[in-house]
């Protein structure tokens, strides 16, 4: 909820409140969200961790936006495509890449192990629509950049 509610400052200038029935809503969305990243790092933690202790990392990019969300790996391969599609779920979920509004988002990064952990370094770029021109029948959008700290994806 944090890039969600980021981005309503930066369209807005604040941060938005929502009603308490949308906060149900929101908090029985985040459960289930919790309830799927937990279910694929079991599934997948043995094959991540072996994955990426053979590559080296996995690079990642992805696009979003206007209700939907779109992660590709570079080293993706046929025989594993079910493990990198699930992977792709996996992180749109962990990194909390968001898919609703009037926006688009493309962002880079790569997976990668150290000290015992699996994290993920990424950047994205925003460019949110903030207006519209009505003499040059433009959309107006806005612009931002994002790089992220470490994120810990989880512990071997």
């Amino acid at each position: 909820m944090g890039l969600i509610n980021n981005i309503l400052r930066k369209l807005f200038g604040k941060s938005q409140q929502t009603p308490s029935s949308t906060n149900v809503f929101l908090g029985r969305w985040e459960k289930e969200r919790t309830a799927r990243i937990k279910t694929a790092e079991e599934q997948l933690k043995p094959w991540i961790t072996a994955t990426v202790r053979a590559k080296g990392s996995l690079p990642f990019t992805w696009e979003s936006g206007n209700d939907e969300a779109f992660v590709t790996f570079t080293d993706a391969s046929d025989a594993e495509q079910d493990n990198f599609d699930a992977l792709e779920a996996y992180i749109i979920d962990k990194l909390d890449i968001p898919d609703a509004g009037e926006f688009e988002m493309t962002g880079a990064g790569d997976i990668y192990i150290e000290h015992n952990a699996v994290k993920a370094k990424y950047s994205s770029t925003m460019k949110a629509l903030i207006d519209y021109n009505e003499e040059t029948e433009e959309a107006v959008y806005d612009e931002g950049e994002h790089d992220s700290a470490d994120v810990v994806l989880f512990i071997i």
